[in-house]
């Protein structure tokens, strides 16, 4: 990497010093500009937006984006490099001129190229509603994509339903392109549109400049069913307790329910309990505990086998989706787009809700327009028995499971 780096960008807003510390991070992870040219100490890659290495002289360097024609630098450099604060996918345009002179020109191709993804963050519910556009990147763009997981727990899943996807544990030496793929909040440069305004696929999409939806990948079992009965998996805990469902009798009179209909109920939190915001949310009573954080395989193989799955907007959620299993979703957090479609959704739209998509608030410390007050998390307190056994029972119709 040259010593002086330079960024540029289409926004044309001013880089705050968060911004910088981030793009300064994705510069060490791409590394030094890869790709040679035929001018001599000029270089040129896509690893971390679009980056030029300039030797000394007198060079003009103008970078734009090819499609729209909007310009992200048009001036004179020398001895530095250049870089987008922009890091999803552009067909950027590089236009290079010596001593006056053109000399190069190059409109990015991924095709026949070695591109990089590298997943941040990690979470389980982004990472499976991303995965497939992982595959479709390579597929549309007919290139050569290796992966750097979100983490270890998620390699033998991706190994065993995305094995065309390579998985590495760096950047190649000889990458065109690299992208990082995660469900982004901050735009406009490592996403262009606030990701809670849009649905997890169209967040994809925009990072990797894919056109359409993936296909579904099913997760099917890699073992036989180990449980005779029938039986419902549930999980009551998420990532926050804005998520949870926190009506007092609730689960108890799910659960209640389910046993009257016949089924094993199994709780596979990945904790007995936890204490999020105040509230300690449990295994059950009355559910089989199934807790713990096993892998995700082990879960596949238990998810994929159960008559249908009730939870929240939350990781395990989107894993029973995966393995093609009936979803009950309970969630007042989020609107629909904030997770994958499904007919069984429980929301009670006649109080405050859907703050997860509200680019407006920061909901991370809790409920953003009520906390403090008896309407807090009403989203959630608001979910009745009554709402989730009316999804149950019209679950079971659809499903022929009466």
């Amino acid at each position: 990497m040259q010593k002086h780096i330079f960024y540029y960008t289409i926004s044309r807003d001013e880089l705050q010093a968060e911004q910088i510390k981030r793009l300064l991070a994705f510069e060490q992870a791409a590394g030094d500009v890869k790709l040679e040219t035929d001018v001599e100490g000029l270089k040129i890659d896509f690893n971390s937006g679009a980056r030029v290495q300039l030797p000394v002289g007198n060079w003009h360097v103008k970078i734009s984006d090819y499609d729209s024609g909007l310009v992200a630098f048009d001036d004179d450099a020398s001895d530095c490099t250049l870089v987008s604060a922009e890091k999803y996918f552009i067909r950027w345009q590089v236009e290079v001129w010596q001593n006056g002179l053109p000399v190069f020109e190059h409109v990015l191709d991924l095709e026949d190229q070695e591109v990089f993804v590298f997943m941040a963050g990690g979470a389980l519910g982004d990472s499976i509603s991303l995965f497939p556009y992982i595959r479709m990147l390579q597929q549309q763009y007919h290139c050569r994509v290796s992966l750097f997981p979100p983490n270890e727990s998620f390699k033998e899943l991706l190994n065993n339903y995305f094995p065309d996807i390579e998985l590495v544990e760096k950047i190649p030496d000889d990458c065109y392109a690299a992208y990082c793929l995660a469900v982004f909040q901050r735009p406009p440069y490592l996403i262009a549109t606030d990701s809670r305004a849009v649905t997890p696929d169209m967040a994809a999409r925009s990072i990797l400049g894919l056109h359409g939806n993936a296909p579904k990948v099913i997760y099917k079992p890699t073992l036989p069913r180990t449980i005779r009965e029938k039986y419902v998996c549930i999980a009551v805990q998420a990532s926050g307790v804005m998520k949870c469902w926190l009506n007092s009798s609730g689960w108890a009179r799910v659960i209640a329910y389910l046993k009257h209909l016949g089924y094993r109920v199994l709780c596979i939190d990945g904790a007995n309990k936890v204490l999020a915001g105040g509230h300690l949310i449990e295994c059950p009573a009355g559910a089989e505990d199934f807790t713990g954080m096993r892998p995700l395989m082990e879960r596949i193989n238990l998810l994929a086998y159960a008559d249908f799955f009730i939870g929240l907007g939350s990781g395990l959620s989107w894993l029973a989706y995966a393995c093609d299993v009936p979803v009950v979703l309970i969630s007042g957090f989020s609107l629909p787009l904030g997770e994958f479609d499904t007919p069984h959704r429980v929301t009670n739209q006649m109080v405050c809700h859907g703050c997860y998509n509200d680019i407006r608030v920061d909901w991370k410390d809790g409920c953003p327009y009520h906390a403090g007050t008896e309407r807090e998390f009403e989203c959630s307190r608001a979910i009745s028995f009554r709402m989730v056994q009316s999804a149950i029972d019209r679950l079971l119709a659809q499903e022929g499971l009466l």
